[in-house]
């Protein structure tokens, strides 16, 4: 689709009626020490070992890119970046396994988390609610801290004119 730039007002919006709220633009560079810059709980340990290997970081990077405008987040961007890339992060660290441990740790690792609704302590007894992870409404973003606070901006930015509080 290609947009004719003499509908573009002076900050970048194109008046396009009902449409009015749509951006066009490219990201500037983005990449993993901009992460880690703001989330370096998700860089090196104290040993220097990573905590999520730099190449998984640069391919949610590309993934986030991919989906957040500059253009529409403006200032907000960079940590809007953050959040979604936190988010996949956060999901793939709760993925993984320990390559000596079966099947069944891998099983396990792979399992929906949903979120904790209830535990006990004698006789062990945990429950969780699945619910939140269904591709209905927010679908995974509801799973982490940092996918709800990107869902709650985006929101926001998504809206156009104003948010009354």
């Amino acid at each position: 689709m290609s947009i004719n730039p003499t509908f573009m007002d002076a900050y970048g919006f194109y008046a396009f009626g009902d449409g009015s709220n749509l951006r066009n633009g490219s990201n500037p560079p983005y990449g993993v020490s901009d992460f880690l810059s703001m989330f370096p709980q998700f860089g090196p340990d104290s040993n220097g070992n990573y905590v999520v290997p730099p190449s998984v970081i640069q391919t949610f990077i590309s993934m986030a890119n991919a989906c957040l405008q500059q253009a529409r987040w403006r200032s907000v961007w960079p940590l809007a970046m953050g959040w979604f890339v936190a988010h996949f992060c956060t999901l793939w660290l709760q993925s993984q396994a320990d390559p000596n441990g079966g099947a069944a740790a891998v099983l396990e690792a792979g399992r929906a988390q949903g979120v904790i609704t209830g535990e006990s302590v004698g006789d062990v007894s945990y429950s969780a609610d699945l619910s939140l992870a269904t591709v209905d409404g927010w679908a995974a973003w509801n799973l982490t801290s940092y996918g709800q606070q990107l869902v709650t901006y985006g929101k926001l930015i998504g809206k156009g004119g104003m948010y009354v509080w």
